[in-house]
Order: structure tokens, then C-alpha cells, then sequence
């Protein structure tokens, strides 16, 4: 059990804000960070250390965000778009609006990338996770995550490209 809070103290906000990246629901990111936790507790005795706790438990939340995102209620109904958790920046309030800004417009347009580009963008560049844990979390190869982050920054540079040229994302 302490291991568990533990972890909890130290992934819990991965944790959430990966499920955050998938439904785009504060409310239900916090939930699914919950169902995780309870999991991972449950399983915890199959947790053979082969990975990192912290890929253990990312690999656990994408499958119950995938799970969620296929169930009946989200086919169903409309998701309300939430806030993703604030980051603060010192100093200057103009220019910390402005660094918001372009940071809420870039993540923006990661979340328009299909999911399998933007999972991997998301691990690599929003948790700081290394290519071999963002295979491990999604139960492929170094390789294949590489090859989605090429992608994804492509396409992402058309999406960026494209807003440019129509304003705001």
C-alpha cells in the first residue's frame, strides 16, 4: 500500500494529464486516474518490475482511456471541452499569456493529430518519457514510436502551417 501512494504521489499528475490528453474531460481524466490507481493496486502483484512504475502506469491509463473512449456512453454523448491543469509562469502577466497562448495552440493542434501519432507525441514531449518507455506504455517497438513522432511532427507542421494561413487554430 505504500507503494501505491507513493506512486501516487509521484505519477498521479502524469497520470491524469495523460488520461486529460485521450478524453479532453478534466473531470473524467481525474476519474480514469482513480480507476488506474485502483488497478494498479489490484494488479500489483503482476507488476514484475520489467518497465518503470511510471510506464506501468501510463500503459495502464492509455488501455482504460481506449476502453472509455470505445464505451457506450462517449459514443453517446458530447464530452464538455475542460481546462487542461494550469502551469504557472512567473513574471511579466502579458507575456505569461502570451507563452499560455502559443502553448494552448500548440496543444491544440497535437490533439487534432490522429490518435496514434498524437499518443506518442504526447508521452515523448509532454511527459519527457524516452522512446523505449513510450513503446513499453503502448506495446510497440522503438522504432515504430519513432516513426509516429516523424509523422506527427509532420503533420503537425501542416496543421500549424494551415492555421497560419486561417488565423487562430
Amino acid at each position: 500500500m505504500e507503494t501505491l501512494n507513493q506512486w501516487m504521489t509521484e505519477y498521479g499528475r502524469d497520470v491524469i494529464n495523460f488520461a486529460y490528453s485521450y478524453v479532453r474531460n478534466y473531470h473524467v481524466a481525474q476519474d480514469i486516474a482513480q480507476d488506474v490507481f485502483l488497478r494498479a493496486l489490484t494488479k500489483l502483484s503482476t507488476f514484475r518490475g520489467d518497465s518503470s512504475a511510471k510506464t506501468w502506469l501510463l500503459s495502464i491509463t492509455a488501455n482504460r482511456c481506449k476502453d472509455y473512449l470505445r464505451s457506450w456512453a462517449v459514443r453517446h454523448e458530447r464530452l464538455a471541452e475542460a481546462e487542461a491543469l494550469p502551469e504557472t509562469v512567473g513574471g511579466d502577466a502579458e507575456r505569461d499569456a502570451l507563452i499560455r497562448l502559443e502553448r494552448d495552440q500548440l496543444w491544440a493542434a497535437v490533439h487534432r493529430l490522429p490518435v496514434k501519432y498524437r499518443e506518442a507525441m504526447v508521452l515523448y514531449y509532454g511527459r519527457a518519457l524516452s522512446t523505449r518507455e513510450v513503446a513499453d506504455v503502448l506495446g510497440t517497438t522503438e522504432q515504430a514510436v519513432r516513426t509516429r513522432l516523424h509523422r506527427g511532427r509532420v503533420l503537425l507542421k501542416e496543421i500549424l502551417e494551415e492555421a497560419g494561413d486561417h488565423g487562430a487554430l
